[in-house]
């Protein structure tokens, strides 16, 4: 992941950070619930990688978006879907 975040390359990095995330779930079941998977079905078509954080009901879902894709459309699409759950969308860069 470094490598790729090193390289510019977000594309290979979305990808480790789906792998990582299917590993995770392969090795432990508790590494999501309803809520997250719900989360993660409502806006699979806008994104390109995710993965969690956190832990005991305080972490958050990352997630690198598709290209031409925006935070306000992901913010929209959860909003319609979670109302005013908690489920919304939060600024954030990566630093290299």
């Amino acid at each position: 992941m470094r490598f790729a975040l090193e390289q510019g390359d977000i594309d290979e990095f979305a990808e480790l950070l789906n792998q990582h995330w299917k590993l995770s779930c392969m090795l432990d079941a508790g590494t999501t619930n309803t809520c997250i998977d719900q989360i993660l079905l409502v806006c699979e078509d806008l994104i390109d990688g995710k993965f969690i954080s956190g832990a005991g009901g305080g972490g958050f879902i990352q997630v690198i978006l598709k290209k031409d894709v925006t935070k306000e459309q992901l913010h929209e699409r959860l909003h319609g879907v979670f109302q005013d759950s908690g489920v919304d969308v939060w600024d954030c860069e990566l630093l290299v």
